[in-house]
């Protein structure tokens, strides 16, 4: 009998190794213990044994992530996390392990993060939305998504797919050595987030997953009611076929967005359509064409030709937006 993802298949050797090595290429700041990964390298066998040793005897507690913040395009501030060599090994190894079981589980709609999907394939499916008749979306952004989600709604997340105790342990672990404590998120003058058990830390390895299952109950949500949609994290667009639809699109999703404890950020939340034009993922869909701007280069592309998108991305280009 398969009882989902387990600790054993985690801390199998061939997989934390892959994991090292995964990280060792990522490279990256040390974190707060001020091990770098070059240091890290030179006894990475031993440490691999260590960590094994740790998690098989309860014993490994992670480190609070080392955090600091950089400006974004809008004038804001978003504030990153980094983890220390031994905790992004054993966050990457578990990552290895669950993101396959959840594929099980996620949606069409859902493209950030995922293996083999992302703001290419979603710019497709906008395309083929408007090509079949959808002219309307409910295009919205969720407020501060990382830092608000609830521990609690991602736990019943993971909970729906893992049940091995260990494995759940490490998830629980790493939530409340991620949320900030005595101090406040960026933009705010207060923060009660430590007594709410709300809040993961961008930039950790197992974060973005995290985000995904605590959002599967929105992707859930809509395609239950019947909606065609895409989302990249906190960033989506629900497509209709008209501006009534779209209203009824949006209250769908407040209500959703309210029992997970979330809600929409209003400057960035409209009902648009495609004679009006709208953003989505840094991509401009108006009428028949969408444009984006590469290398300060604005390109313009009439109909579905995606091809444009690809040609002028290189390999392992980091989309912003």
């Amino acid at each position: 009998m398969n009882d989902g993802p387990s600790i054993r298949a985690v801390l199998e050797r061939a997989n934390l190794e892959q994991a090292w090595e995964q990280v060792r290429a990522n490279k990256g700041a040390p974190g707060v213990d001020e091990v770098t990964v070059k240091r890290w390298e030179r006894h990475w066998q031993e440490n691999l044994d260590r960590l094994s040793y740790l998690v098989r005897t309860n014993t490994y507690h992670p480190n609070r992530p080392r955090r600091f913040r950089v400006l974004k395009k809008d004038g804001g501030w978003r504030e990153l996390a980094i983890l220390t060599v031994s905790d992004r090994v054993l966050q990457r190894a578990t990552l290895n392990v669950l993101a396959p079981a959840f594929e099980q589980v996620f949606l069409q709609g859902s493209y950030g993060y995922r293996p083999e999907r992302g703001v290419m394939q979603a710019v497709e499916h906008v395309l083929h939305a408007r090509d079949h008749g959808q002219r309307w979306v409910f295009d919205a952004d969720i407020d501060d998504c990382f830092n608000q989600l609830a521990h609690s709604v991602i736990l019943s997340g993971v909970r729906q797919v893992v049940s091995n105790v260990t494995l759940l342990r490490l998830v629980e672990l790493w939530l409340a050595t991620g949320e900030r404590r005595g101090g406040s998120p960026v933009g705010e003058t207060k923060s009660k987030r430590a007594s709410k058990g709300v809040g993961i830390p961008l930039g950790a390895v197992i974060s973005p997953l995290l985000c995904n299952i605590a959002l599967h109950e929105l992707d859930l949500t809509l395609h239950r009611a019947g909606w065609e949609f895409a989302r990249y994290a906190d960033d989506f667009v629900v497509f209709t076929r008209s501006d009534v639809e779209s209203v009824r699109a949006w209250n769908d999703v407040e209500r959703t967005l309210a029992g997970l404890g979330l809600r929409l950020e209003p400057s960035k939340t409209r009902v648009a359509s495609f004679e009006q034009g709208f953003t989505f993922l840094g991509v401009t869909f108006k009428r028949d064409t969408y444009a984006f701007t590469y290398a300060g280069k604005r390109i313009e592309v009439r109909g579905r030709n995606v091809s444009v998108l690809w040609n002028h991305l290189p390999e392992g280009y980091e989309w912003q937006w």
